[in-house]
């Protein structure tokens, strides 16, 4: 999403300034109201009878998501609906679980576990970590509708490995957990993806790895969903996929991977939006849209602050791997390398620590223990309660232990 915005605010810069010269400045569009569906890059939108003649046409349709935006899990839930209800048998592919969480999978989809047992025995917190309340909508619909679901994620630790050690670190065994075939030769998408790491300091080898990493996840993503509907295309199945929306922004990612093997799947990508983007479509490079449809959510909900780091459990507290730009860790003096034991006199094992121990005042000044090279440090750091205008998203697209 913070690709997208960057992307329509620059063109929306750029039309303006070669106006201003010989004429006033357009004026700015009326934002649609949630809900409304456009088609990139024109700005009238499809009617109710248009949206289900497409959608019935895809055998394989991608849904998009911030993961903390309730606006988007909203249309995801809209968008399972139409298609279960339209008669076709259909399998629901998630990003948000890796193919340990499969048997798990199963039942839940036969209903012989509930949501809460669904929840402990994939371990969501630790797994996926985003709340549970804001996907319980959709995974309760799965569940009353006997749906399939399909975990598709490759495993978190070895796509984490890949990006912090690369592809040849891998033993046999993490190795036959991934796609068997990665198509690393995708100049577009290589760019697209070094231009989000840009933003965190992350530059030379580790960018590439990162990529890699990236590519992993898009492989191992596509390869399941395409095991979950063979025989393609005798089996008659469709598919949905939720998944975060830069996995197949731009037509690049996930769908030609799912080409590969999926051939004639007649792909949708579902793309959901703030009024303030959708109002923008006009002005997309209408030779590579940022999704086949662009759906009007509600506004995102504040986002909350971030201490700007990117952290990995050891023993006796959390490394920090790396200080985001521009965070409240950055102003505080903290730096890569460092080791941050507590909060408060409270021990630290993982990230949500950091969260549950300042949770309650997170913009109050809160004292960290930090072990630099040897030595203890005591560092006050107080979060801003809006970041900064510009500043970078906290979290790396490839790591969610971020805080």
């Amino acid at each position: 999403m913070p690709v997208l915005r960057q992307a329509l605010n620059a063109m929306a810069c750029l039309l303006l300034a070669g106006c201003a010269a010989v004429s006033a400045p357009p004026a700015i569009p009326l934002a649609p109201t949630p809900g409304t569906v456009l088609t990139p890059p024109a700005a009238e939108p499809l009617s109710p009878d248009q949206q289900e003649q497409r959608l019935a046409a895809a055998r394989v349709v991608l849904v998009g998501e911030t993961h903390d935006h309730p606006g988007h899990h909203a249309i995801q839930m809209d968008i399972l609906r139409r298609m279960a209800e339209q008669g076709a048998p259909l399998v629901v592919g998630v990003e948000w679980l890796d193919a340990s969480a499969q048997p798990a999978c199963d039942e839940f989809s036969a209903g012989r576990i509930n949501l809460a047992q669904f929840a402990e025995r994939v371990d969501w917190s630790a797994s996926w970590g985003y709340p549970l309340e804001l996907y319980a909508p959709i995974l309760e619909y799965i569940r009353e509708r006997k749906l399939p679901l399909v975990a598709l994620n490759a495993p978190l630790a070895v796509v984490r490995q890949v990006a912090r050690q690369g592809l040849g670190s891998l033993t046999s065994d993490q190795r036959a957990r991934l796609a068997p075939a990665l198509d690393l030769d995708d100049p577009a998408y290589r760019e697209m993806v070094a231009g989000q790491f840009a933003g965190h300091g992350v530059s030379g080898a580790a960018a590439e790895d990162f990529f890699v990493a990236q590519v992993v996840r898009d492989e191992t993503m596509a390869h399941r969903l395409a095991q979950a509907l063979e025989p393609w295309p005798d089996s008659g199945q469709r598919g949905i996929v939720l998944v975060g929306s830069g996995h197949f922004l731009h037509g690049l990612g996930l769908p030609p991977r799912l080409a590969r093997r999926l051939p004639g799947a007649g792909m949708l990508t579902v793309l959901p939006v703030e009024p303030e983007l959708a109002a923008q479509v006009g002005l997309m490079n209408p030779q590579r849209p940022a999704a086949d449809w662009l759906v009007v959510s509600t506004p995102a909900p504040p986002r909350p602050p971030r201490l700007g780091v990117v952290v990995k459990p050891q023993e006796g507290g959390l490394l920090v791997e790396r200080v985001l730009p521009g965070g409240a860790a950055q102003r505080a003096g903290l730096q890569a390398g460092d080791r941050l034991v507590s909060v408060n006199g409270r021990p630290l094992a993982s990230p949500k620590d950091i969260h549950d121990a300042i949770k309650s005042q997170a913009t109050a000044p809160h004292r960290y223990l930090v072990e630099r090279r040897g030595q203890w440090l005591e560092i006050t750091i107080a979060l801003e309660a809006t970041p900064p205008a510009g500043q970078a998203p906290a979290a790396p697209p490839l790591d969610r232990q971020a805080e």
